[in-house]
């Protein structure tokens, strides 16, 4: 069998020799961890740590394992490297459960291109007229090349290889995941105080302050007119923001005195006196207004808040008798919801 050949030093070929360890070790979940495998490369020094799942394990099944890694590594060519160790470790514990290791034959990695030898024919023979491009070319360019990135992060097997590790960790022990969760939430809420306490505030403020003049001293009416036009947006944004956040609410103040709908007496409504009441729980129809409401109620109700399932302008109105508890939500001062609760059993 030809043996294949991996320069370490490639991110896609270390990508593919961590890809088939960690494949390899799949195939002996009862006896290793194969999400916590971990890889090294330091000064020419390949380093592989297993973790096992308890230390009272089947040695034959061990060294079978083993066995397994040392053919593979007999069917590779490792570019830079001189020596392959990998160690088995305990759950739990920081020391080494077993060794191995051997040294191999060092094949140096080839010399590199020199640099102008990558350059592009076409690009050398640009015109100088065509070498400023304009400020629209260089916002889609960079648009462009934050989405091939994003792209590339989302399609890069180390991401696939993460996203199963932490499913198949989460699991196996969700109680272990959950504290990791947590732990690098900490970690990363510390870092980035300690990013914005030692980040140079100052220096950073007069440096924009000085782009800020020189653009003013280039063209000072493009310069004012820019500058309304980003605080225009911000305006704009900060309103849209606060209407997002805020709901609607209802103003008890500016709503008539006497909240009474002569026709809300007829016959046809079937209500009983104003009060609540089972029976004018059951008179209300979808589309009444809150004064037809209140009036039949007897009473004000209370606001308690947004009813998201009919839209961010839908208000709960609550009433509550001596035995009943009642929920009415309007949408635009029309009736399009109601529930009741009995606080008392009925006589």
């Amino acid at each position: 069998m030809k043996a294949v050949r991996l320069n370490l030093e490639d991110r896609q070929a270390w990508q593919k020799l961590q890809h088939v360890l960690t494949s390899l070790a799949s195939d002996y979940m009862d006896l290793v961890a194969a999400e916590q495998t971990e890889f090294k490369f330091e000064q020419q020094v390949l380093s592989i740590a297993f973790t096992l799942i308890a230390s009272d394990i089947d040695r034959d099944r061990l060294n079978e394992f083993t066995q397994n890694i040392d053919r593979y590594f007999n069917r590779l060519q490792l570019i830079g490297v001189r020596r392959i160790e990998w160690e088995f470790y305990v759950i739990g514990e920081a020391v080494p459960f077993l060794t191995q290791g051997r040294d191999i034959r060092l094949i140096a990695a080839p010399a590199p291109l020199p640099q102008n030898a990558l350059a592009r024919n076409d690009a050398r023979k640009t015109p100088v007229r065509n070498v400023q491009a304009s400020s629209l070319a260089k916002g889609k360019s960079k648009v462009g090349n934050i989405v091939r990135r994003f792209r590339g992060w989302l399609a890069d097997p180390k991401t696939l290889q993460a996203a199963r590790t932490a499913s198949r960790i989460t699991i196996r022990d969700p109680r272990g995941a959950l504290d990791a969760v947590r732990i690098n939430a900490i970690t990363k809420f510390n870092d980035t105080i300690q990013w914005v306490d030692t980040f140079p505030w100052e220096t950073w403020t007069k440096e924009k302050t000085q782009q800020i003049k020189r653009r003013h001293q280039r063209n000072l009416f493009r310069a004012v007119i820019e500058d309304i036009l980003i605080l225009g947006v911000m305006l704009i944004a900060l309103y849209w923001l606060t209407e997002a956040l805020s709901g609607p609410s209802i103003n008890l103040a500016l709503m008539p005195n006497r909240h009474h709908d002569t026709n809300i007496t007829d016959v046809q409504y079937r209500c009983g006196n104003p009060a609540v009441s089972l029976k004018n729980y059951i008179c209300l129809g979808k589309g009444m207004r809150y004064d037809q409401v209140a009036s039949i109620l007897g009473s004000e109700g209370k606001p308690l808040g947004i009813d998201h399932n009919f839209g961010d302008r839908a208000v709960v109105v609550s009433w509550a008798g001596s035995d009943l508890s009642m929920n009415v939500t309007f949408v635009d001062d029309k009736l399009v919801s109601r529930a009741y609760r009995q606080l008392t059993a009925s006589k």
